[in-house]
């Protein structure tokens, strides 16, 4: 039973490749003046250095992570006069269990998981495993950051594993504030020529590209893998990416075949995945249109991933970005107690980071949807809330288009000038023209100005880039606001009811309902449809309504609020 480190030099093949020579010599420095001498303090012994790395036993887990504390300390302050792409940083997994010795050499299991953790600790950090962190917890002043159960490679359970260093979003180096993806090329099968797959690894890699909350790794960097078989781990390592977009296409005569998937650089992971089935007609058209898909699936899926691993993160211990993630799923939620939960987490991200102008355009929308849906005494003050923010958010959002949706959407909901909100929407579709989001909130602006063939348009065109997304409700919602508006009624009710099964629990929407039950003849529909509204709004008045839901509703749709009163809401 011993400790075991297990070390890596983050981007070897990177720094090796621009001074081959200089890096040798440094690491040779390293080993002598720093991992040898260092192990042998504590009792340790470096059982072999490798190019890249090195692997060191203690009896001792104390000392073995004081040992690795010390080394990527010592290493924090070398070459602090070189630019911070050429320094050499170390990986380190620790592990405690068995070994078999074999002359000077080590072999077993705790000597293969301290590698794998090592493959996923951050660039100057640690990664633990349980049996390590439960021999250290409480006996060494460090702060231990939990990311979960990682599937590793030639391991067959799950282990659970803990941090020291950069956050778990922050592993491979790309700033904590976005991250990176690279797109590999593709695989084509079927063909003598690669210049379809190239074309659309291209297509993907420019789609993507044009989303604000993504860092996309340079074409040329992910060009030099071209016909590797490579672990997407180590890509990662290697190019800073924390996911990796791997594809293969398959051609016979005219048709065509093309899977793609998303990977996590962290733990292997795979995130999303998807086939896609077409003909050769249109060269370019394919190419654009299967871009346009994988990029409007995987924002969302990156998404999903960051938010897990923001959460993972003690809430004291989050920074603005980690905050600011973790309001997402309180945001979409729907539900008045969640939508309070987001605008705590986005106010403590803005007190961390005054000019962190993401939360202060998500905080704009979550004041937006607490007047909108009822979930304000004071829904006045939440529009006013909401407005303050979006146009102070606007002033620093520039080309940020998840924030220009929010801002739009913002002042959409709580005022009149959609004109300004519809170009804050063609700004950030421009940016990203694959913003489900985007084309959603398009969609309400333009129910709101009575657009009403344009906003079901808007809406089509959200729900195909995001067939099961959080918003996918809203979408329905969307829909029948605009056919109440052009007096199909029947329509408009079929519609709410999807909306209600996609989004249970969101009970404001039965004020759409009641309305149009009424406007539509349908009294008994419109009196259930009323009970559950008052059920969840007690003493809800016309008035209530008018200083909640968006302006427009009562400046420029005043059918709407007539269904109302005839569904037998009071004007209090």
């Amino acid at each position: 039973m011993t400790t075991i480190l297990a070390a890596d030099l983050a981007a070897y093949s990177r720094l090796m490749a621009a001074d081959e020579e200089g890096v040798v010599s440094r690491l040779r420095a390293i080993w002598s003046e720093v991992v040898k001498p260092m192990v042998r303090q504590s009792g340790g012994r470096v059982v072999k250095t490798m190019g890249d790395g090195f692997l060191a036993e203690f009896q001792s887990p104390v000392e073995a992570l004081r040992t690795a504390l010390a080394i990527q300390e010592a290493m924090e302050s070398r070459d602090t006069d070189r630019p911070e792409q050429e320094r050499l940083r170390f990986r380190i997994g620790m592990h405690v269990g068995d070994v078999v010795a074999l002359d000077n050499d080590i072999f077993g299991d705790a000597v293969n998981v301290s590698a794998r953790l090592e493959a996923i600790a951050p660039v100057g950090g640690i990664c633990l495993s349980r049996a390590a962190r439960d021999q250290v917890k409480g006996r060494i002043e460090v702060v231990l950051r939990p990311i979960g159960e990682v599937s590793v490679k030639n391991i067959p359970d799950p282990i659970e594993a803990w941090v020291i260093g950069s956050d778990p979003c922050d592993v491979y180096g790309a700033a904590a504030t976005l991250p990176a993806v690279v797109v590999m090329p593709f695989e084509e099968i079927g063909s003598e020529d690669e210049f379809f797959a190239d074309g659309v690894v291209d297509e993907i890699t420019s789609a993507l590209s044009s989303v604000g909350d993504i860092s996309v790794i340079a074409r040329q960097s992910a060009f030099s893998f071209k016909g590797r078989i490579v672990e997407v781990r180590k890509v990662g390592r290697e190019l800073g990416a924390r996911y990796v977009v791997t594809g293969a296409i398959r051609r016979s005569g005219a048709r065509v075949r093309i899977s793609v998937q998303l990977n996590s650089a962290i733990t292997g992971a795979n995130l999303w995945s998807q086939r896609y089935d077409d003909e050769l007609k249109d060269l370019f058209d394919l190419q654009d249109r299967i871009a346009s898909h994988v990029a409007g699936a995987i924002s969302p899926s990156i998404r999903a991933s960051e938010i897990a691993a923001a959460r993972a993160v003690a809430p004291m211990e989050r920074k603005a970005y980690e905050l600011y993630m973790s309001a997402f799923p309180h945001f979409w939620a729907h539900r008045r107690e969640e939508n309070e939960r987001a605008i705590e987490l986005l106010t403590a991200a803005m007190k961390r980071d005054p000019e962190d102008f993401r939360a202060q355009s998500l905080r704009a929308w979550a004041y937006a949807q607490q007047a909108t849906y009822m979930w304000s005494e004071t829904p006045l003050k939440s529009r006013e809330n909401a407005q303050a923010d979006a146009k102070a958010a606007v002033l620093s959002a520039g080309e940020h288009a998840p924030s220009l949706v929010a801002i739009a959407a913002a002042l959409g909901m709580t005022g009149l000038d959609h004109e300004r909100a519809g170009g804050l929407l063609e700004r950030a579709l421009l940016l990203d023209p694959n913003s489900a989001w985007g084309w959603m909130r398009m969609g309400w602006n333009h129910v709101y100005l009575r657009d009403v063939a344009e906003g079901l348009a808007a809406f089509d065109r959200a729900e195909a880039l995001s067939p099961r997304d959080p918003f996918l409700f809203n979408i329905q919602f969307g829909r029948a606001y605009a056919k109440g508006l052009v007096g199909e009624y029947d329509e408009a009710i079929k519609l709410v009811k999807l909306g209600l099964t996609a989004g249970p629990g969101v009970t404001w929407a039965y004020r759409d309902l009641a309305s149009f039950c009424a406007n539509a003849g349908r009294r008994e529909e419109a009196d259930d449809a009323l009970e559950a509204l008052m059920h969840s709004y007690p003493g809800l008045t016309i008035r209530r309504v008018v200083d909640s839901m968006p302006p427009a509703t009562h400046s420029r749709h005043q059918g709407f609020l007539e269904g109302l009163r005839r569904a037998g809401i009071p004007d209090g």
